[in-house]
């Protein structure tokens, strides 16, 4: 075999791995409300489920963290054999703990996924150019906004059938991340990870901070996507999931029209906080409206003006850090989200539940308070000369599916 061979091998694996989180992470949110009618029980007791999913990709990063040569190589194929398995109890899901468990395992396979596939992107890019990041990413977007297309056209008594077709995809993911093997050239953890420099912590905490508050409030925007459809619209249970649809669109266009709007000048640091406060008063105006197509507008307002938060956030840590340490502090800040995730989407599930204004009002100080949080870190990099900006990860995969 030519060493081509190996090389589409690997191209493929990261190819269905990237889809694969975009398709997977789709699935739970849009699979609550047809779960809810099957079940019999209401759509805000199983929004604890996203919670889950956050929790459990919160656990394979931290896995996928340990140092170790080869383990990237490993936890792909292990991290989408339970990508499977966790779509299988999804589709068979009969009660609350059942659903609850197919998130937890699903986030956990989220997890493993996105942390080695990656670090293998990575490995791949010997050159160190972004744009195989960029495209994986644009294909883990595309499928999150066409998964629960799937969904939302059948009966919730055949939820199974567009499930198990998504399952597939990392079917075919772990098939070919097992035969690539040994062939994935170096990656993360083949190496000891660098000392942590003195003070780097207290720089580096209000970006942790503003993450943590960033990703709770996105996940509750992609968790309650569908939830919210039905409350706004009065959608059946199956037909709700072209919220999460309309959620994942209107993210890839607000991600494109910040590329737009930073290559014509504007500063992304200024981009960063003056888009995030504007969606924090957007977000307190759909509560007031309340209900019908001006709250859904507004809410999609939201939606356009976060959807490049994260990678901003993440890319302002990692371009006051050195080049040596960018891996392991994307590591870290990763950890924070997904920990901001899990928490938030917890806390406002047991407290707020389903209704929309409430939702909306949580959002909106969420949102707040990342937007003040997010001005400390540009006092510290006037004040000291930062080194070439590492380039991004591809860690806001797990935030967008």
């Amino acid at each position: 075999m030519t060493r081509r061979g190996p090389e589409s091998v690997q191209d493929g694996a990261l190819i269905l791995g990237f889809v694969a989180l975009g398709a997977v992470g789709a699935v739970i949110p849009a699979s609550i409300p047809a779960v809810a009618e099957r079940t019999g029980l209401a759509p805000e007791e199983l929004l604890p489920s996203v919670s889950l999913l956050f929790l459990g990709l919160f656990a394979g990063v931290l896995v996928t963290a340990v140092p170790r040569r080869g383990r990237a190589r490993t936890l792909l194929a292990v991290g989408s054999a339970l990508q499977v398995a966790g779509l299988a109890l999804v589709a068979c899901a009969t009660s609350a703990p059942l659903f609850f468990l197919a998130a937890t395992v699903t986030g956990l396979g989220f997890g493993l996924v996105e942390a080695s596939a990656t670090a293998l992107s990575r490995a791949r890019s010997s050159e160190g150019t972004p744009v195989r990041l960029t495209v994986l990413n644009g294909a883990s977007a595309v499928a999150a906004a066409g998964a629960p297309l799937l969904i939302a056209f059948v009966p919730a008594a055949a939820l199974w059938a567009p499930v198990a077709a998504l399952a597939l995809v990392p079917a075919a993911g772990a098939v070919l991340a097992a035969v690539a093997g040994a062939t994935w050239p170096g990656a993360e953890g083949s190496a000891p990870p660098p000392r942590v420099q003195r003070g780097a912590g207290r720089r580096l905490w209000p970006v942790g901070a503003a993450l943590f508050l960033f990703v709770g409030a996105e996940t509750v925007l992609a968790g309650w996507s569908s939830t919210l459809s039905q409350s706004l619209f009065g959608l059946a249970g199956t037909t709700a999931a072209v919220g999460t649809t309309a959620f994942w669109t209107l993210m890839a266009v607000g991600r494109f029209a910040c590329a737009a709007v930073v290559a014509r000048g504007v500063p992304a640091r200024v981009y960063l906080p003056v888009a995030v406060g504007a969606a924090a008063v957007v977000a307190v105006l759909s509560a007031i409206v309340g209900q019908g197509v001006g709250a859904a507008l507004l809410i999609g307002a939201v939606v356009l003006l976060v959807a490049p938060g994260y990678a901003l956030l993440l890319g302002s840590a990692l371009a006051a850090t050195t080049r040596e340490r960018a891996d392991r502090t994307a590591s870290i800040l990763v950890a924070v989200g997904s920990a901001g995730g899990s928490a938030v989407s917890f806390a406002v599930a047991v407290t707020v539940g389903s209704a929309p204004a409430g939702v909306l009002l949580v959002i909106a100080g969420l949102l707040a308070g990342c937007a003040l949080l997010s001005l400390a870190p540009l006092r510290s990099s006037r004040a000291t000369r930062s080194p070439s900006p590492a380039r991004p990860t591809a860690g806001s995969t797990a935030r967008d599916s």
